[in-house]
């Protein structure tokens, strides 16, 4: 337990809580806007579509704000040298995460485990939807520059240790 209080965990927890704070988010939001739906009732044609609306954007929103509010409040304080360290450890997870996950679909399945785990790192959900909708498309090479979002949290990082 005592390990967890180091610096060098601080990005990772950080992240991985705001992560599941943000699944547990878009839930909400996906199931209040699926009830707003069928509560609209069936169309002209006599269906009723269910689609994600605007959840993606508003949860990638949420995800932004909670990804700076917990480096203001957790992070700040660190030397920036201390919160690259830590920051290499998310960026390193993610990156063996995206692997895993495009390892599991080559093999012709999604691995139920990978997307458990996705939920640590949804905390930096607001940089993959800024390049997806940026590039209009959802590939590996448009997703890698957003591993690197924990780097951000440099920003808040003393120049030295004796600050």
């Amino acid at each position: 337990m005592e390990a967890l209080k180091k610096p060098v965990w601080r990005v990772p927890l950080v992240l991985g809580c705001t992560g599941l704070l943000c699944r547990a988010l878009t839930f909400i939001l996906g199931f209040a806007w699926g009830t707003i739906q069928r509560l609209r009732g069936p169309g002209p044609d006599g269906t009723t579509v269910l689609t994600s609306g605007y959840v993606t954007e508003i949860a990638a929103v949420i995800s932004f704000l909670l990804f700076w509010l917990a480096g203001w409040r957790f992070i700040r304080g660190l030397t920036r040298r201390e919160i690259f360290l830590s920051a290499t450890i998310m960026v390193l997870f993610q990156a063996l995460l995206l692997a895993w996950e495009q390892l599991s679909q080559i093999m012709g399945g999604f691995s139920l485990w990978a997307y458990r785990l996705y939920a640590l790192t949804e905390g930096t959900m607001w940089a993959d939807q800024l390049l997806i909708r940026l590039f209009d498309t959802v590939s590996v090479p448009v997703l890698i520059p957003a591993l690197f979002a924990p780097y951000l949290y440099l920003v808040f990082g003393n120049r030295s240790a004796s600050r």
